[in-house]
């Protein structure tokens, strides 16, 4: 008889928040189990959402001697780049990633969905312009902002963010002084300190600020903020101490 084993991750509490992926999991589980998705038994089905990189990997590695093993990963994800290597990851908490090349359960056949984003993230090359222009100047010289703005921009994966003023059927509140949501993000790096002399303090951070300053009015307009399945965001301020 056929060893069959299914396993269904999911991570959808990874900022930022994926209903939709609650809802994957659910619906996976149901289609395999109906005779059309081949009639799969209750026990031969493992959900693991928003568990550790341990208690995946065990699993994963529990199916080494079966015959056909089925794995669903949904949640947040990007594609690393390390000098001329890449690897598409999955976040499953805000730390820790599992490389979707890692999976690999020794199983005699084996069928891996990946429904993650694989925006493109070079790790190190990136990261280390962005240090480097933190870190580049002294005492005598002057800090390059333009430099520092340039290379988060460049250490972020393409696509589009939105952030709307208000929702759907509010409107935008505005005096003398402005528009309150542009208002409340124009001040919002004063908001944040940055770690050492220099620092980037990015859109998400800049709306959450904001969400936050409105809020605490009562306002009748609640922001929204649309980046997708995203992990990195654009930058908004280069703050210093």
């Amino acid at each position: 008889m056929l060893s069959r084993k299914a396993i269904l991750i999911g991570a959808p509490s990874v900022e930022t928040y994926l209903p939709g992926v609650v809802q994957d999991i659910k619906d996976m589980k149901a289609f395999l189990c109906s005779p059309i998705g081949g009639a799969w038994r209750e026990n031969e089905i493992i959900t693991l959402v928003d568990q550790s990189k341990a208690t995946v990997t065990k699993q994963l590695n529990s199916c080494a001697d079966v015959d056909y093993v089925f794995i669903l990963c949904a949640g947040h994800g990007e594609h690393q780049v390390l000098g001329t290597n890449g690897s598409t990851v999955i976040y499953l908490t805000e730390e820790d990633t599992l490389s979707i090349d890692s999976i690999n359960t020794r199983g005699k056949r084996q069928f891996v969905i990946a429904d993650v984003c694989r925006h493109e993230r070079k790790i190190t090359i990136s990261e280390s312009l962005l240090k480097a222009a933190m870190e580049s100047y002294s005492a005598e010289d002057k800090f390059d902002y333009r430099a520092a703005f340039d290379s988060a921009v460049m250490s972020c994966s393409e696509g589009r963010i939105v952030a709307y003023s208000c929702s759907v059927n509010q409107s935008a509140g505005e005096d003398e002084k402005g528009g309150a949501f542009t208002q409340a993000l124009i001040a919002s790096p004063n908001a944040y300190l940055p770690e050492r002399s220099h620092g980037i303090v990015n859109v998400k951070q800049a709306f959450d600020w904001a969400h936050g300053q409105l809020t605490k009015k009562s306002s009748a307009q609640t922001p929204v903020f649309n980046a997708g399945r995203r992990l990195d965001y654009y930058p908004f301020a280069v703050i210093t101490k």
